[in-house]
């Protein structure tokens, strides 16, 4: 059973598209977006002395699910540059849980599997190295998929699986 973290900010877009596309029968589907997560924000640290104050958000109990699911696959689109702000708020709130659950880390990384789907890898060139750092100074190894739309010729709105290429490459990744 695995669970699938679609961190695409719109409805029904590549991300979601490629979350369906992989999940099976008893596969759970999460949109980031439909969570309540409270952002890193407005605190005193209380991540670092004892509990985050925002700890009775969703986030908490996302990440204890984790440890339930064989594989978890993160879909995560780039805006702007950058991996979306809903990925960057559920890497920052990780903090306060790995804190109190040292030793889930390393259980958790070794289900992970992320998926990047972005433009140009010409004008982005970070994007996907900056997943692999997840992964670095541990034993696991190709976590991390590249999904170049441009180089299949697809602008915003195209949908990404219309690729047999890249339908393929996915269907690999998922089953390593």
């Amino acid at each position: 059973m695995n669970m699938i973290i679609s961190f695409s900010g719109r409805e029904n877009g590549n991300c979601d598209s490629i979350s369906e596309y992989i999940a099976s029968k008893d596969d759970s589907i999460i949109y980031f977006r439909n969570l309540n997560v409270h952002e890193c924000s407005r605190c005193k640290y209380e991540c670092f002395k004892g509990r985050c104050k925002y700890r009775q958000d969703d986030i908490y109990n996302l990440y204890e699910n984790m440890l339930s699911y064989d594989k978890i696959f993160f879909i995560v689109p780039m805006y702007c540059g950058n991996p979306s702000s809903l990925y960057f708020k559920f890497n920052e709130r990780c903090q306060d849980f790995f804190m109190h659950n040292e030793n889930s880390y390393e259980t958790i990384i070794s289900r992970s599997y992320i998926i990047g789907v972005y433009g140009d890898k010409k004008k982005n060139p970070e994007f996907i190295p900056c997943f692999t750092k997840w992964f670095e100074s541990t034993q696991f190894d190709n976590h991390v998929l590249g999904i170049e739309r441009h180089k299949y010729n697809q602008k915003i709105a195209d949908s990404i699986l219309d690729v047999e290429e890249v339908r393929n490459m996915i269907t690999c990744f998922i089953q390593q």
